[in-house]
């Protein structure tokens, strides 16, 4: 093109929004393939691990969720009082100020002092309750066509009410009544493919979000397996990553592979042993005394474990100035999405490295 000139960003925007999350796998694939064929990345080696990314939420406890709740309920019950005639003379309002005042007592409750905390969770859930029941019924009498004339922030705000307000309330009481979360209680009202992750790790608490399977081949590219599930569990990750290898370059190029601990089952370990063109593979065994391997055994053990390690900074550097790390995306979609370009994002940095010549060789 000429004269040629920069999109403007909203253009940008524009295209990435129209590519689905698995044209943006395809692509960060791809680049591996690429990088490949040009000599600078090896196939014949893989190491997998997992990572987190982060959803576009608020910390999903139950009293920020129950306030906002109560804002959602309240400002859909605004525009109905305010554009709907036949609402306009009803007497009843949600106190959002008594309700944030039964959170606040709750966030500065004593801490020292753990009957507190349910105490003043009660009484925040019963104000909220209280508040919502207030004109929640009203909304029953909505008509299609009233809500088809609504803004659309106004009518998501009307669905989540409908899908979330009485199911989350309930899971709430029974958690006050019980002390046993719900399972599959909500953590957020806009998203729903978010779980909770708590890999003990020192330096991060809980983690509320989606998993990546990430294998690196030799030259340092990250190849993405598809996120078939929220959770993406290691034990059941291992065959797909493997197929996803196969898929991009062939059966029988793999010859080695390393994974940690969180990879390992008796049915992982027949499947590797069972694999066309693998000569060695390291599937950590949780509690494994190297000492009973022979010195071969263990010096290759050794050197698979060092090598898988390296898969961590890598993790690292695609999350940095990507949305790998936590998404800034408001749809299940668009964050799925996010976290693959953020992984052909890093591989297209690393091939451009490559072609500049910065400090690297052609792998041969």
């Amino acid at each position: 093109m000429n004269p040629w000139y920069v999109p403007d960003h909203t253009k940008i925007e524009a295209f990435r929004s129209r590519l689905s999350p698995e044209t943006q796998r395809h692509v960060a694939n791809t680049i591996v393939v690429w990088a490949t064929e040009l000599g600078f990345a090896d196939p014949s080696t893989m190491d997998i691990d997992s990572t987190v990314q982060e959803a576009h939420i608020a910390y999903p406890s139950d009293a920020h969720l129950m306030v906002h709740m109560t804002l959602l309920v309240n400002k859909v019950w605004m525009y109905m009082k305010q554009n709907m005639a036949f609402c306009t003379d009803f007497i009843p309002s949600v106190d959002v100020k008594a309700v944030k005042a039964k959170a606040k007592a709750y966030f500065f409750r004593d801490r020292t002092e753990p009957a507190d905390a349910t105490a003043t969770l009660q009484s925040l859930w019963h104000e909220a309750f209280t508040q919502i029941g207030h004109v929640r019924k009203y909304f029953d009498v909505l008509l299609d066509d009233d809500i088809q004339h609504m803004p659309w922030n106004i009518r998501r705000s009307l669905d989540q009410v409908n899908e979330y307000c009485s199911t989350y309330f309930l899971h709430v009481a029974s958690f006050l009544c019980r002390g046993v979360i719900v399972p599959g209680k909500a953590l957020s009202f806009h998203a729903q493919a978010v779980s909770c992750f708590n890999k003990g790790k020192a330096a991060k608490g809980l983690q509320f979000g989606r998993a990546f399977q990430l294998g690196r081949i030799g030259g340092n590219f990250l190849l993405v397996a598809a996120c078939t599930s929220i959770r993406m569990e290691d034990k059941a990750a291992v065959r797909p990553m493997i197929e996803a290898h196969q898929v991009l370059f062939g059966a029988g190029v793999l010859t080695s592979a390393g994974m940690d601990k969180g990879y390992y089952s008796g049915d992982n370990r027949e499947y590797l042993q069972s694999l066309a063109g693998l000569k060695e593979y390291c599937l950590q065994q949780p509690g494994l005394d190297t000492s009973t391997l022979s010195e071969r055994d263990a010096a290759t053990y050794t050197r698979l474990v060092d090598r898988r390690a390296g898969i961590e900074p890598l993790i690292s550097h695609a999350k940095q100035g990507g949305q790998l790390g936590q998404s800034r995306m408001k749809t299940d979609e668009t964050t799925l999405a996010a976290g693959y370009s953020a992984i052909g994002g890093f591989n297209l940095r690393q091939l451009i490295r490559y072609l500049l010549g910065k400090d690297r060789k052609p792998i041969g």
